[in-house]
């Protein structure tokens, strides 16, 4: 999608690529190893159909610095929440057995850098009761 922005027009992709799920929908220990070769295909064919994006967002379901990301890095892209963003703070809480969370950063605001600067990032809290279980990323750009 096009945005008119003060930046000029730049191209957005929301992206959700392939969970980390055995096709029966069930999940396994092995299942994000199992199927990051799906989620960098993706990413590649991405990259082909969209050859002039500026910002690509959303849940990537893959970890900092993950074939997939490497894949847009290549192409021009940083990644604000790995930038700006402490380690240790998930962008996505999964409630297991016996209190346990499972706790990962899997969604990403990606930009080319080309054409923006990443001045900030941060993950929001507070949303998980009946929401989603990723938590929102807000990158703040500005053009170059």
């Amino acid at each position: 999608c096009a945005v008119d922005t003060p930046a000029g027009v730049l191209r957005v992709v929301n992206v959700h690529l392939r969970p980390p799920l055995e096709l029966s929908g069930g999940a396994l220990l092995s299942s994000a190893r199992t199927t990051a070769s799906v989620r960098l295909g993706e990413a590649r064919s991405l990259m082909r159909a969209c050859p002039d994006a500026d910002l690509v967002a959303g849940d990537f379901n893959e970890a900092d610095g993950s074939a997939a990301l490497a894949t847009l890095a290549a192409a021009g892209f940083g990644d604000a929440l790995a930038e700006w963003v402490p380690r240790r703070k998930e962008t996505h809480l999964w409630p297991l057995a016996r209190g346990l969370t499972l706790r990962k950063r899997l969604d990403h605001v990606a930009y080319r850098t080309a054409r923006l600067a990443c001045v900030g990032c941060g993950v929001l809290s507070g949303f998980e009761e009946g929401a989603s279980d990723h938590q929102p990323v807000l990158a703040r750009l500005v053009g170059r």
